[in-house]
Parts: structure tokens; C-alpha cells; sequence
């Protein structure tokens, strides 16, 4: 597993690269996506009362949370193509823009630490 303690940003040139990255998020964005729709559909079959309920509703958060969380996606914009940089602060990815106009909103309000 990739731990990142501190800001990392990562960023592509190479356009032949790029593409693979894009393509690469792409399809596990979408199945991730997928696949958090049957889970959906199956809590949806299930009655009230059922105990797996819960824990379908558990998996699908999970699993909506770590898609949020990582690389492929920017949890604010949802930008699929852009460079990212992470923030060992709350430990997402966002992209670079996102992540420029948040650290400069946190400066702001005197919370720089919240966006290094």
C-alpha cells in the first residue's frame, strides 16, 4: 500500500501517459460504480428487518468512501483527468485546482494547516 505522510502532488506531461491515467481511473471509477449499484439494488430486495441489511449499507459506504479517497477521482470537483495532490490533513487526493483554491480559502480563515 502507498502511504503518504506528507503534501504530494503527482503530475503527468507526457500525453501518451496522461491518456493511460485517464483511462486507467476511468475504468475503475466506473467499476466501482457498477458495482456499488448491484449493492444497492441488493440492500433495495432486502426487507427492513433483515440483518444484512446493515451490512450491505456498511459495504457500500465503504466502498464509496475509498473511491472518494483515492487517486481517481477529486472528491470536490470529480475531475477524472486532472493531476492531483495529496493532503495528509484529511488524506484525500484532490486535484490541483481544487486544491490551490482550498489551501487559499484555509489561509484566509487563519487554518493553513488544514492545506500545506
Amino acid at each position: 500500500m502507498f502511504i503518504v505522510k506528507k503534501k504530494k502532488t503527482i503530475m503527468i506531461k507526457d500525453p501518451k501517459t496522461r491518456k493511460m491515467r485517464d483511462n486507467l481511473r476511468y475504468i475503475l471509477s466506473e467499476a466501482l460504480i457498477n458495482e456499488r449499484g448491484n449493492l444497492i439494488h441488493k440492500k433495495s430486495k432486502t426487507d427492513i428487518d433483515d440483518k444484512n441489511r446493515p451490512i450491505l449499507a456498511d459495504k457500500i459506504d465503504k466502498l464509496y468512501t475509498s473511491w472518494k479517497k483515492s487517486i481517481c477521482v477529486c472528491p470536490v470537483c470529480g475531475s477524472r483527468t486532472s493531476d492531483m495532490t495529496f493532503n495528509p490533513y484529511d488524506e484525500y487526493w484532490y486535484c490541483t485546482k481544487c486544491y490551490g483554491e482550498n489551501q487559499k480559502f484555509f489561509k484566509k480563515r487563519n487554518e493553513a494547516y488544514r492545506y500545506p
